[in-house]
């Protein structure tokens, strides 16, 4: 009896020893994806030098207002631009719960689509895509509070779009090293 726990000792031993060393042989492959790049630039100042062109509608300004602070860390103004971001944005709507009473819709879905270009200074294009996102809002009788809830969902939308193109973009020039 005790050779046979000894084994599964043996075996319990071999695939700790596997997996430490499968962990050591994959966080070798890593790199973090806002470390120094091979140029000897930092991701970090790459985002900060990319200029975000005015969005024209109201999600579109708090979409604007997220990257600027998310890609320069809160000092856009002191930056010299290498790269442009143009932004087009498209948002949609829909109801999701209607109350069968009153006929009027209770809880909605507005979703923000946001198309993006990085451009050099000479207009060459380095990355175009898209990102989109969600949000619920709750509709209700009180019209300061339906304004509210529509404000939230767009500031919300506005949040997740931005970390989604600061990932593409970080991502990007994460790559070209």
């Amino acid at each position: 009896m005790s050779s046979f726990s000894g084994l599964n000792r043996v075996k319990h031993l071999i695939l700790t020893s596997l997996a430490i060393l499968s962990m050591m042989v994959t966080t070798a492959c890593i790199r973090p994806l806002y470390g120094p790049l091979a140029g000897g630039s930092a991701v970090q100042r790459e985002l900060a030098a990319i200029d975000v062109a005015p969005i024209s509608n109201e999600v579109g300004h708090y979409l604007r207002e997220e990257l600027l602070f998310n890609l320069s860390g809160g000092n856009y103004t002191s930056l010299e631009h290498k790269y442009k971001l143009v932004i087009t944005t498209s948002e949609n709507t829909v109801s999701a719960a209607i109350d069968t009473t009153s006929g009027r819709a209770d809880a909605a879905a507005l979703r923000l689509t946001a198309q993006f270009k990085l451009t050099d200074l000479n207009e060459k294009t380095l990355l175009e895509s898209s990102a989109f996102a969600t949000a619920s809002i709750d509709r209700l009788s009180q019209r300061f509070a339906a304004v509210r809830a529509q404000r939230d969902s767009r500031i919300r939308v506005a949040k997740d779009v931005a970390e989604q193109i600061q990932l593409n973009l970080a991502a990007y020039f994460s790559s070209r090293s």
